[in-house]
């Protein structure tokens, strides 16, 4: 379940200058606060969505929206909300997604990276994991190397997603029978999209 919503951050607050309270008519009395609205994630700020704010008066305690302010209170709310700068800490939603982003494309890279090195100095143990003709996802694990050829022990058991081929990578699902392989038609497999991945440990 995914939480978002709304928040708000008090990001000013300023004493006005020559204004009088319409209500308790005491000079110097008013303040305006600023807010900033942001969305939120699980209630990490991911971006802003805009100001307002509200006159307060010190004296009567009287709080006045916009709307309600007089012209004069008016023209100084709009010039303390405009020079207003939001923290940094509002975008932290954006900086998490972008970290996210970099460290999805490194690993990416990385992955690619190994199972090229693994298709080309593959070692017992290595388990690939690929596509069967019926569209399933099931795994085969190397017991043999040779020169140039591979000993394949394969998975009992295949599986229609192959983000849950981990629920049947056991040791007890692999027979004792091989199939052998040469390393070009494994690598073959591999260029065919046959083979997907390869992990080792």
């Amino acid at each position: 379940m995914i939480f978002f919503g709304t928040g708000s951050a008090n990001i000013d607050t300023k004493k006005t200058k020559n204004t009088v309270c319409q209500h308790c008519k005491t000079d110097n009395s008013l303040f305006i606060n600023i807010y900033r609205r942001h969305a939120h994630v699980f209630w990490i700020p991911v971006f802003p969505l805009g100001k307002s704010g509200s006159s307060y008066c010190s004296h009567c305690k009287e709080v006045l929206s916009q709307k309600q302010m007089p012209e004069d209170l008016k023209m100084e709310y709009k010039n303390i909300k405009g020079n207003a700068k939001g923290p940094l800490w509002q975008f932290a939603g954006l900086a998490v997604l972008a970290c996210l982003i970099t460290f999805v494309i490194y690993s990416g890279g990385k992955d690619k990276e190994n199972t090229q090195l693994y298709l080309n100095v593959p070692v017992i143990g290595d388990v690939y994991e690929y596509r069967a003709n019926n569209g399933n996802y099931s795994t085969m694990k190397i017991r043999r190397v040779t020169e140039d050829s591979l000993f394949l022990s394969l998975n009992d058991y295949e599986i229609n997603r192959i983000s849950r081929l981990y629920k049947i990578e056991k040791n007890e699902n692999y027979p004792e029978d091989t199939y052998g392989y040469s390393k070009s038609e494994v690598k073959l497999m591999k260029r065919q999209g046959i083979i997907l991945n390869i992990e080792r440990d």
